[in-house]
């Protein structure tokens, strides 16, 4: 595994796409926990129209995201893509500080969170054509690693967030997380290296490639989409299934998000060694087989340590999702890696958005413990796809000459 490692820090710019990976989840995180707060507090807006919020400004990312996906693949500079994503960000969080009327903050995020959407995606573009030029080969591996960073940062953000909201304010959250952006921005300009030598390569005729056309690209997608509804339906249903149905405390909460987010980080990298033994789509199916697992381990769960230990089963499905996933994607479109990234943030992101307003109406009408039952359908649902879907890659779009 050190061989591993070293084998690939020793890519060029993939040590500085690490810590720009690192830095973008410690950005998100610095503010996320506190949102709801803000928004029902100190803008006096309801919890349903902060869900309204989130949902229209992650609906404009997904559509600004393929827009740029598409693009990205014909020769345009992902350094220059993503530099400007990630100042769009800082620009976004800078609403926060500026505008207190919620009605033009709202038409303000739009905008600058939709423009800011595609920088994840890009940063696993970057990294897999830096990968694709050296000769290391695993790109599994790769992912993973560069995906942990994300998590690493997720972690500490909150931690920071906390010390910064107790002594400044909310305001110290938000410049928190402008700085950081503003900080990726400085370290993008100045030491990652444009992709000018794609220009010279064939272009890949990408508006010809119609997703809903193409099976074997588009069920991946499907199959993506509705883990991430199952699992973002059990996240916002967990706390209070543990407060509401197993008698647990808000400590008990903090106890069980921490131990899974502490666990998916060792679990990406074990994933990315065995991607080298095991293809994407089988690690994808047993993820998904340890997810439904844990759904029916919340299912029947009775005290709060059958909880605690089926964190171990939600952390590799976590891990397998979020990081073998958008290995699963790029292996069926390898020259496509902008778009490809995009598919994936997309999928992810509507996976997201659904779950979240699947998940609270759910529990009102079956019930928290009940509402377990739809994630593990889904689950089950996805292992058959998965098991029928085929072996091969997508046909791919014919490339013309430049």
């Amino acid at each position: 595994m050190i061989k591993r490692l070293t084998a690939l820090f020793s890519i060029p710019s993939y040590g500085l796409l690490f810590l720009c990976m690192l830095l973008q989840g410690m950005a998100i995180s610095l503010s996320a926990p506190f949102l709801s707060i803000y928004f029902t507090e100190q803008l006096g807006v309801s919890i349903g129209m902060f869900g309204v919020f989130l949902s229209v400004t992650l609906i404009a990312g997904v559509w600004i995201s393929t827009l740029i996906g598409r693009r990205s693949d014909l020769g345009l500079n992902r350094k220059s893509i993503y530099l400007v994503a990630t100042l769009c960000n800082a620009l976004a969080y800078s609403g926060y500080l500026l505008i207190q009327d919620f009605t033009i903050l709202f038409i303000y995020m739009i905008v600058f969170t939709g423009l800011g959407a595609p920088a994840m995606a890009q940063l696993f573009a970057i990294s897999r054509e830096a990968v694709n030029k050296s000769n290391f080969t695993e790109h599994a591996f790769a992912n993973t690693t560069l995906r942990s960073a994300f998590s690493l940062g997720f972690i500490s953000g909150p931690l920071i967030g906390t010390l910064l909201i107790a002594t400044i304010g909310f305001k110290g959250i938000f410049s928190g997380t402008i700085v950081v952006f503003l900080l990726i921005a400085l370290l993008v300009f100045l030491f990652l290296k444009s992709n000018t030598a794609l220009k010279g390569n064939a272009k890949v005729k990408v508006k010809n490639f119609r997703l809903s056309q193409n099976l074997s690209i588009l069920i991946p997608c499907l199959i993506l989409v509705l883990m991430y509804i199952a699992h973002w339906t059990s996240t916002v249903n967990t706390a209070l299934f543990i407060t509401h149905n197993l008698g647990g405390s808000t400590s008990d909460v903090g106890l069980i998000s921490s131990i899974c987010a502490a666990l998916e980080i060792p679990f990406m990298i074990m994933l990315g060694l065995l991607s080298a033994k095991y293809s994407n789509r089988v690690l994808m199916m047993w993820g998904g087989i340890l997810g439904a697992v844990y759904f029916l381990v919340v299912i029947f769960s009775g005290a709060m340590w059958q909880m605690i230990a089926a964190q171990v089963l939600l952390a590799v499905f976590v891990a397998v999702i979020t990081a073998i996933g958008i290995s699963y994607i790029q292996d069926l479109l390898p020259s496509m890696p902008g778009y490809a990234s995009t598919l994936y943030s997309n999928s992810s992101t509507i996976g997201r958005l659904i779950g979240s307003l699947v998940g609270g109406g759910l529990a009102s009408i079956v019930g928290y413990r009940y509402s377990f039952v739809f994630c593990f359908i889904l689950i089950i649902i996805s292992v058959i796809m998965l098991a029928v879907s085929g072996r091969h890659s997508v046909n791919e779009p014919s490339k013309l000459a430049v």
